[in-house]
C-alpha cells in the first residue's frame, strides 16, 4: 500500500441484507446485499498506508468513521488508491453519483467534511472494472510531471 497521501475507493461486499445497522450518530439503516463503493482521502499524518491499514482491520477498538461501522459487517474486496497530490473525493463522488447504475443509499455517509451528498454508493452486482477505471482516472491530469502520482488497485481475498 502506498505510504504517500492521496484519495482512495473501497469496494465492500455485503453477502446478506443487514437490517438495523447503526452508523454512529448518522442513524440506523438497512443495507441490502450487494456491493458498496466508499470514497475517502488520506492527507493527514500516516497518509494512505495508515488509513488503508485501518480500513483493512475488521476488529477496531474504536469506530471512528462512518465506513468503520459498515466495514465491521462487510467484506473488503478491493482498494483503489492514488497518490495524486490534490484530493479527488469531490470528483470521484461526482463520477459515481452520475452513474445511472449506482444508487446513494445513505445521505451524508462519510461526507461530513465535504459538500458531496454522500461518499457511499451501492450496486447489486460487482462494478465494471472498465467503467470504474475510466471514472476514476478521468479527473487525473495526464500532464502532471512523471513520478508525481500513481494509481494502484489491490484485490483482497
Amino acid at each position: 500500500m502506498p505510504t504517500a497521501r492521496g484519495t482512495y475507493l473501497l469496494i465492500l461486499h455485503v453477502a446478506d441484507d443487514l437490517p438495523d445497522l447503526a452508523i454512529g450518530r448518522l442513524g440506523t439503516f438497512t443495507f441490502a446485499a450487494g456491493y458498496y463503493l466508499y470514497v475517502g482521502s488520506a492527507f493527514g499524518s500516516g497518509g494512505l498506508a495508515a488509513r488503508l491499514k485501518h480500513h483493512c482491520r475488521i476488529d477496531k477498538p474504536h469506530l471512528h468513521w462512518h465506513v468503520d461501522y459498515l466495514r465491521a459487517a462487510a467484506h473488503l474486496c478491493e482498494i483503489w488508491s492514488t497518490t495524486y497530490p490534490q484530493p479527488l473525493e469531490t470528483q470521484w463522488c461526482q463520477a459515481l453519483h452520475d452513474a445511472e447504475w449506482l444508487t446513494q443509499p445513505i445521505p451524508r455517509f462519510g461526507a461530513s467534511d465535504t459538500r458531496n451528498p454522500t461518499h457511499l454508493f451501492y450496486t447489486p452486482t460487482y462494478p465494471s472494472l472498465k467503467w470504474l477505471s475510466h471514472a476514476l482516472l478521468t479527473p487525473l491530469d495526464p500532464l502532471a510531471p512523471e513520478g508525481v502520482w500513481q494509481i494502484s488497485v489491490e484485490r483482497l481475498p
